[in-house]
C-alpha cells in the first residue's frame, strides 16, 4: 500500500508544528536589544592599565560577535555593560632545584553588570569573574603574553556568562 498525498501532507504538518527541538544558542538579549555601551572598566587592582586592555578587548570581541552595535554614549544604548578589575594575582607554581621560580600563574579578577537602560534595572551581575594564564620566568611565554591571554580568557568568560548562558 502506497502512502497517499494526504498522509504525506499530514506528516509534514505534524513535523512542522512539533519542531525538531533545536534552538539557537544566542540568549534572549540578542533579539530584544540592538545597542550596547561599554564604559571603561574601573581598576581596583595594583596592576597598572589592565582595565584598558580588558575594556578594549571586550569592545573588540562584541564588535566581531556582531549581535550588538557598540555606542559610546550610555544614554543612547539599550544596554550598558560596566565592570571593574577587582584583583590581580601572581602565584609561583614551579620552583627549580635552586629555589628559583620557574613558572607563574596569573589571574585577573573582575566584577561586571549589565543594565537595561529602558528600565534602569540590572539584568545580569557577577562579582566572581576570572581570567587566568601561565608564564615562565626563563624562556617560553612572557608575562606580557600571559597577561594578554588572561585578559582574553576574562573577556570570553564575561561574554559567555552575560550573553550566552541561561542565567
Amino acid at each position: 500500500m502506497r502512502p497517499t498525498a494526504g498522509l504525506w501532507i499530514a506528516l509534514l504538518l505534524c513535523a512542522a508544528v512539533s519542531g525538531c527541538g533545536y534552538s539557537y544558542a544566542y540568549s534572549r538579549l540578542s533579539e530584544d536589544y540592538s545597542t550596547i555601551a561599554i564604559p571603561a572598566f574601573k581598576n581596583k587592582s595594583f596592576e597598572p592599565d589592565i582595565q584598558i586592555l580588558v575594556t578594549n578587548l571586550l569592545i573588540r570581541e562584541l564588535q566581531v560577535d556582531g549581535r550588538f552595535r557598540i555606542v559610546d554614549d550610555p544614554a543612547a544604548a539599550d544596554l550598558v555593560l560596566t565592570g571593574a578589575i577587582t584583583g590581580f594575582e601572581a602565584q609561583a607554581i614551579t620552583l627549580s632545584t635552586s629555589d628559583n621560580i620557574g613558572q607563574f600563574k596569573i589571574a585577573i579578577l573582575a566584577s561586571a553588570s549589565l543594565e537595561d537602560t529602558r528600565t534602569g534595572k540590572t539584568i545580569w551581575q557577577n562579582n566572581g569573574l576570572r581570567g587566568a594564564d601561565f608564564y615562565q620566568t626563563l624562556g617560553g611565554r612572557t608575562r606580557t603574553e600571559a597577561l594578554g591571554e588572561a585578559s582574553e580568557n576574562l573577556v570570553e568568560t564575561i561574554i559567555f556568562k552575560c550573553f550566552d548562558s541561561y542565567w
